[in-house]
């Protein structure tokens, strides 16, 4: 496989928007739109992208017990709906030369997270994956923890934030969840498919 970095330079990045986020932990840069110029070193011509630049996002799969995984029920202001999700969230971040840098490990993150929206803490963390959620658009990597050995804590919700709910499924009924169309977030769909999979009887849904 060719190594296509060394063919690109970028000629410029002119930040357009911050998305900044009032918190428990201050004011916390979550993302930013980058307009940036990048010239093909064969061709010598230049292209213009608008990028979102982000510091990266937890996910995490709480296991209480081999056969329940820990959901939240979460409002979303963009549908203006609710939706099962697994407990995620931001990495804290700071700019640095038109991009986000992550200012914290995945772990930690996922460990706060954890309990800020489950009210859930874990003995046990195992990272097991990690993607890019939609590399055309912008360069936000997903890491996808497992988290076993909880026990219940004090959740700390961000301002804003509105989770209605947090319970634990059987892993047959997150089966027929998915198979009815009732979990739409992409990120939990990835999470639960890495779960449900690695069970012995793996992967169901009809």
């Amino acid at each position: 496989m060719s190594d296509t970095r060394k063919r690109f330079e970028w000629r410029g990045a002119e930040t357009q928007y911050r998305d900044v986020l009032a918190s428990a932990h201050g004011e916390e840069l979550r993302w930013l739109v980058s307009r940036e110029r990048i010239q093909d070193t064969v061709t010598g011509k230049t292209v213009t992208r608008s990028i979102i630049r982000h510091p990266g996002v937890c996910v995490i799969v709480p296991f209480l017990g081999d056969d329940r995984i820990v959901l939240v029920r979460q409002y979303r202001y963009t549908i203006d709906g609710e939706l099962w999700e697994l407990p995620a969230g931001t990495l804290h971040g700071r700019e640095a030369g038109g991009r986000v840098i992550a200012t914290e490990t995945p772990e930690a993150c996922a460990a706060r997270e954890l309990l800020e929206e489950s009210g859930y803490t874990a003995a046990r963390w195992d990272k097991v994956a990690e993607w890019y959620a939609m590399p055309g658009g912008h360069d936000q990597v997903v890491h996808l923890f497992f988290a076993r050995g909880l026990a219940a804590g004090e959740h700390a919700r961000d301002e804003g934030e509105v989770i209605v709910e947090a319970r634990p499924f059987a892993t047959a009924d997150l089966e027929r969840m998915i198979a009815r169309g009732e979990i739409r977030d992409a990120k939990s769909l990835v999470g639960l498919f890495h779960a449900l999979a690695r069970r012995p009887d793996g992967l169901r849904i009809a």
